[in-house]
């Protein structure tokens, strides 16, 4: 009977993880597929691509979100960027990409990563230079989009 149980208990794990594992590959999956349509956007419209990885829950991303959404700023997105945004969770979401682009989110978030629209990396904002926007105005993120 022991030996019974322990066997049955085996095959819930397995399938437990089995079942997670794909999940988080669709997932995986899903979120590198948005980032090659947005790379071909960009490339195709000749913008540069801007990935923002953040969080609901995070007040700094949605004071980011806030300056995004101004009209000032919002112009010059339209003109020369195409915007991805990337949900990161509790940091345990969308890890796949993160890691593919040089982990920027390793200082916290928002965090920002530039492509050219010929897909080469142009910059990262890595070392948490967005991680504090809900005390940035709105024209010291217009200086940093200016930049690039």
């Amino acid at each position: 009977m022991e030996h019974r149980f322990q066997s049955i208990l085996s095959l819930l794990i397995l399938s437990i993880t089995l079942l997670l594992t794909s999940h988080c590959s669709k997932q995986r999956d899903i979120i590198l597929t948005q980032y090659e349509s947005s790379l071909a956007k960009a490339n195709l419209e000749n913008r540069k691509l801007i990935v923002v990885f953040g969080a609901d829950w995070c007040p700094d991303c949605k004071a980011l979100d806030g300056i995004f959404a101004d009209p000032e700023t919002k112009t010059l997105l339209d003109s020369e960027f195409v915007v991805m945004k990337v949900d990161v969770g509790r940091f345990d979401k969308n890890l796949s990409l993160n890691e593919q682009l040089g982990n920027p989110i390793q200082n916290g978030i928002p965090s920002l990563v530039v492509i050219s629209p010929k897909g080469e990396f142009i910059t990262s904002t890595k070392g948490g230079e967005f991680s504090n926007a809900s005390k940035m105005t709105k024209e010291q993120v217009l200086a940093y989009l200016y930049k690039l």
